[in-house]
């Protein structure tokens, strides 16, 4: 074998050997890789299942809190203590938990549209639409949405003047269908034909979704300036407004009390409504709406409650919704000039 040849050999020898060393140490990059990708990912699949806990933990102290606590008071007390929004704040090592819980009966219930039969309740239509007018929307859009809502909720297939049944939605992209059931979340109403996000935004403070044949329970002893569009829909009609606006002004320190304090303000201020839902009116909470938020390390959890008050029994939990997105938003009163 003569020099050239040997030299050569051991140059490709040494290639070789740089070619696999280097293979291998892309190989061994990856590796690493996907073990610190493995690593991170089951940390953060033990910090989220902590926090599942955590949002566990903060709904049972929550049902303790309302049962033990607030249905322990009278109606003076308990309007009292809901005046305005009770916060908590719970840290812990790691993170912390915030729940805020405040009167849930400030909203209008969407499963009023409808009877537990399913068919459209006339009262209930009627209050919607004088809600949407009373927070700006015009008659004409007015009726459009409340027809297009209830073809949603309602049992049966046939289309209002104004609505929207399946033959709208499944030309749709992606198609669909109506859901014939009253809305198990308001976020629902976004699947409805001609609800763009300005509109669902604008109506989303004022609306809660109950089960059928729920009517709107307003408590009055604990209502804002905000809620005087929800209390001139139940009325009668958006043109009570300003009635609305001052009986929650004028509110006697100790609360109305009852239905006949109501109804002597109302006659000092020329009141002659004919459509005044005096059962909606409610002196006391009926419904609790809880936030609840947990922060644990790089892990989050936002969640939504409403509670019904029950006489002699524990709340009873009607809604539960997961995200930001669930939550009510807040309107904010406006100071007095």
């Amino acid at each position: 074998m003569s020099f050239q040849s040997s030299h050569n050999e051991k140059g490709t020898v040494l290639l070789t050997t740089l070619l696999i060393m280097a293979v291998m140490a892309a190989v061994a990059v990856e590796i690493i890789d996907d073990i610190r990708f493995a690593v991170k990912r089951t940390i953060n699949v033990s910090d989220y299942a902590q926090v599942d806990w955590y949002v566990k933990g903060g709904e049972d102290f929550t049902r303790s809190y309302i049962q033990d606590t607030l249905q322990g008071l009278s109606d003076t007390q308990m309007n009292s203590a809901l005046a305005t929004p009770q916060d908590y704040a719970f840290p812990f090592e790691g993170g912390a938990m915030s729940i805020n819980v405040r009167d849930g009966g400030h909203c209008f219930s969407m499963g009023g549209l409808v009877t537990e039969e399913g068919t459209a309740n006339a009262v209930g239509v009627r209050q919607f639409r004088q809600l949407l007018i009373a927070i700006g929307a015009g008659e004409a859009d007015a009726q459009r949405l409340s027809d297009v809502v209830v073809d949603w909720v309602d049992s049966d297939t046939q289309r209002l003047a104004n609505g929207a049944e399946d033959g709208t939605y499944l030309g749709a992209s992606p198609a669909h269908r109506t859901a014939n059931a009253v809305l198990s979340s308001v976020m629902e109403l976004r699947n409805l034909s001609g609800v763009d996000e300005d509109l669902y935004q604008s109506l989303r403070p004022y609306l809660c979704a109950r089960a059928g044949g729920r009517q709107t329970q307003f408590n009055i002893e604990t209502a804002g300036s905000t809620d005087a569009p929800l209390l001139a829909a139940i009325l009668g009609g958006a043109e009570f407004i300003d009635l609305a606006s001052r009986i929650l002004a004028e509110r006697p320190s100790s609360g109305y009390q009852n239905i006949e304090a109501i109804l002597a303000a109302l006659s000092d201020a020329g009141f002659e409504g004919r459509e005044f839902a005096q059962d909606q009116i409610s002196f006391t909470p009926q419904y609790l709406w809880v936030e609840l938020q947990v922060q644990f390390k790089n892990a989050g959890r936002q969640a939504a409650y409403e509670f019904e008050l029950l006489d002699n029994a524990g709340p009873n939990l009607t809604y539960r919704g997961w995200g930001v997105e669930s939550f009510r938003p807040q309107l904010t009163e406006e100071e007095p000039q």
